[in-house]
């Protein structure tokens, strides 16, 4: 192998160890783990748009329900020949064996 490669592999792997100890070091202490030069992290923000997320997920599900009640009250056939494919679907999916 070139010696400059292992030369590198050798420094690769003396920082790995040291980055290590340190988090041996951290965890026995109860410490968290260093942070990146110059990085935070905003959890309060980091929630509020998780939180905006799962509302407007939440609305979409409402109206795709209110839209297949308002299909099913029109077609009342096809909502019941839907429900069957999907309920063979799902049975075929979990199927054991």
């Amino acid at each position: 192998m070139d010696p400059a490669i292992e030369k590198e592999m050798a420094a690769v792997r003396e920082e790995i160890e040291s980055l290590r100890a340190e988090t041996r070091v951290g965890a026995a202490a109860g410490a968290s783990p260093p942070a990146a030069e110059g990085a935070s992290f905003d959890f309060d923000g980091a929630a509020k748009a998780w939180a905006d997320d799962l509302k407007e997920l939440l609305a979409a599900m409402q109206n795709a329900v209110e839209a297949a009640g308002k299909d099913v009250a029109v077609h009342p056939i096809a909502g019941v020949a839907a429900a069957f494919a999907a309920g063979v679907l799902i049975g075929r999916l979990t199927k054991i064996g």
